[in-house]
Formats: C-alpha cells, sequence, structure tokens
C-alpha cells in the first residue's frame, strides 16, 4: 500500500488533510502512515512543496480541532481533475497574482478588497519602533539561552518559516529553534511566519497546535502583526525577545 504514494501523492494528501483542518503536524504524521520508508531525496523534495504551500496557501486554512479530518482514497481511486479556468485576483500594487480567497497579496503585503487594496503597514507602525532599515538584523533572544542570540538577515519580501525540527519531519524550518528547547515548550514544526515589506516586519501564526503570543496578545491563523524592536514574541511556551540591531558603517 505505501508504494502506491509518490512524493506528489504524499504532498497532495498533506494538502488535502490542511484543508480539512488538520494542523501541520497532525498532517505531517498523517504522511507516515500511508508511507513509513522515503529515501533523504524525496525527503527534500517533499518538504520544498511542503514549505512552498505553506508559505502561499497555509495560514488561509485555519486547523479546525473539531473537523472530522479523513485520509484521501490511495492514488488509484483518484478521480483526475477536470482542467478549468482558476480564478485569480491580481494585486494592482505589484501584479502577483493570488487565489481568489487571498485576503492579501503573498508577494507584497498588500490587503486585497473587492474595491482594489489597502496598505497593511499603517504610519504609525514605522514610528513606534517597526522600522526595520536595509542595515539591521533581526535577532530573537530566547529565554534561558541569552548567550545564544538568533540573529536573521531579513531580505525585502522574503518570507521565513520559524519551527522545530524532528527525525521524522520532512520540514526544516528557515529559523529552526530545536536546539532551544522547543520540543518539549510545545513549538510546531511548522508554528509561524515572518515577513518582511519594506522597512516593515511581520509575523503570523501558521495553525500551530499551541498558538503564537505577541506581547501576551494571541495571534490568530491568518492574522498580521508588526514586529517591533523589543517585542516579545511567544512561541507555545517558548519566549523570545524581538530586537532590531543596526550596523553601523565605518567612516573612512
Amino acid at each position: 500500500m505505501s508504494d502506491e504514494y509518490s512524493v506528489r501523492d504524499l504532498f497532495e494528501a498533506f494538502v488535502y488533510l490542511r484543508r480539512q483542518g488538520a494542523t501541520p503536524d497532525y498532517a505531517l504524521n498523517e504522511l507516515k502512515n500511508l508511507r513509513p520508508v522515503i529515501s533523504p531525496v524525496e525527503r527534500d523534495e517533499l518538504g520544498k512543496l511542503i514549505r512552498q504551500w505553506e508559505r502561499s496557501e497555509g495560514s488561509h486554512h485555519l486547523p479546525n480541532p473539531d473537523a472530522k479530518v479523513q485520509l484521501p482514497p490511495p492514488p488509484a481511486q483518484q478521480a483526475k481533475p477536470v482542467a478549468g479556468p482558476t480564478e485569480k485576483v491580481v494585486c494592482p500594487e505589484c501584479k502577483t497574482p493570488n487565489p481568489a480567497d487571498a485576503r492579501y497579496c503573498f508577494a507584497c503585503g498588500m490587503l486585497l478588497t473587492r474595491t482594489g487594496t489597502q496598505q497593511l503597514y499603517m504610519d504609525e507602525d514605522v514610528s513606534q519602533g517597526a522600522s526595520f532599515g536595509n542595515l539591521s538584523s533581526l535577532v530573537f533572544t530566547v529565554r534561558g539561552f541569552d548567550d545564544k542570540p538568533i540573529r536573521i538577515d531579513v531580505q525585502d519580501h522574503q518570507e521565513l518559516i520559524i519551527g522545530r525540527t524532528s527525525s521524522d519531519s520532512v520540514i526544516v524550518p528557515d529559523i529552526d529553534l530545536t536546539n532551544y528547547d522547543a520540543p518539549t515548550l510545545g513549538v510546531s514544526r511548522v508554528h509561524a511566519t515572518i515577513k518582511r515589506r519594506d522597512t516593515v516586519i511581520t509575523v503570523s501564526d501558521m495553525g500551530s497546535v499551541n498558538h503564537t503570543y505577541l506581547n501576551g496578545e494571541r495571534i490568530f491563523p491568518q492574522e498580521i502583526r508588526v514586529l517591533r524592536d523589543g517585542d516579545e514574541l511567544r512561541l507555545a511556551r517558548l519566549v523570545m525577545r524581538v530586537s532590531f540591531q543596526r550596523e553601523l558603517k565605518r567612516i573612512k
């Protein structure tokens, strides 16, 4: 039975589960039941597909603890989808096509509405410690690991996954908290994402099991919150201090 599932089949099964309301962790565990053994090359290929999907669509599929999640039928029994036009919403700001139900542009962060777009980031956000300059580095200092800060150089329009790895996971997050007691503190493998647009860094929850909090307030899935210098970001029970550290150029 497990040999019937190719990498593409496993990826489609993951998406099938997520769209029913499964969390990323639950869906990944179910893939092991479909195909317990997978080669390193196939694992990397599957991981890339899942990471790309989570970045583009994952935040639009909320986990539902009451949903009766079912596995898809084996590939041989799956009906081929009928080809047809796929509706897209083109962002007027950057011209990127987005899914019809998208609330914001995945490329530039603009809110998408029926009448056009709205700026996601307000001027007051930048004036209250949210400005992230070209010479800035994003630094996470995990509580209990003050001597091991995590420094990230975030490029404009770049989106990074925060989470943890495990021996049987195909996901390798961009910001890996495994060595910061993430498994025992309840951090999901795909827990949250951060994204930069111009001088603003945002954070979104990816439907994590134990939730994400910014300065004590829960961030709900699909919600976009602006990160500021000095904020406290909590993933499950793992607490990090956010800081924007600016590099000073030496004048010759």
